[in-house]
């Protein structure tokens, strides 16, 4: 018996000793499929357009107000954000208008104009296109603007550029 015990452990110890495998990938069941001109409402009041016709990889970054591992992937986008040549991260939303007004105050997100735009989904049509569950959601597109990756969760910055960069 003690025998017994002592082999069941050492097998529960080993097994511990070696890594998962790594999750498979998450798949929207948008992949290959052509970015969308959705509309969001800006803190100034206007409405912006994601842009379909630049040239440029785009990131659409779904978050919410309230969620910490929204708020730890946008300051890891903020800091390496000169990293991600001329890729244009839009950070949507479905808070609140003081909410993302507050958002926008927290990450100084004036300060990224060039390359970040932020506001909310007021129809939910990001939401519902890609039936988002989960928030941090995050949609990766090319230079020809076809979805070649969605997200779900923290991802690494360095992984979303290298998504962004396949043809």
């Amino acid at each position: 018996m003690k025998k017994l015990i002592t082999l069941v452990a050492l097998i529960a110890f080993l097994t511990g000793c070696f890594d998962a495998p790594p999750p498979p990938p998450f798949i929207s069941g948008k992949e290959g499929e052509k970015l969308q001109p959705w509309s969001f409402l800006k803190t100034d009041s206007t409405y912006g357009t994601i842009d379909t016709a630049s040239g440029n990889p785009a990131i659409v970054f779904y978050t919410t107000y309230t969620c910490p591992y929204c708020k730890a992937e946008l300051e890891a986008l903020l800091k390496k954000s000169d990293s991600l040549g001329k890729t244009h991260v839009y950070v949507v939303t479905n808070a609140n208008f003081e909410e993302i007004k507050q958002y926008s105050k927290d990450f100084e997100l004036d300060k990224y104009q060039q390359n970040f735009s932020y506001g909310i989904d007021t129809g939910y049509a990001i939401l519902k296109y890609f039936g988002i569950h989960g928030v941090p959601f995050i949609a990766v597109y090319n230079r020809h603007h076809v979805l070649k990756q969605a997200f779900n969760g923290v991802t690494e910055t360095k992984k979303l550029r290298e998504v962004a960069a396949e043809n």
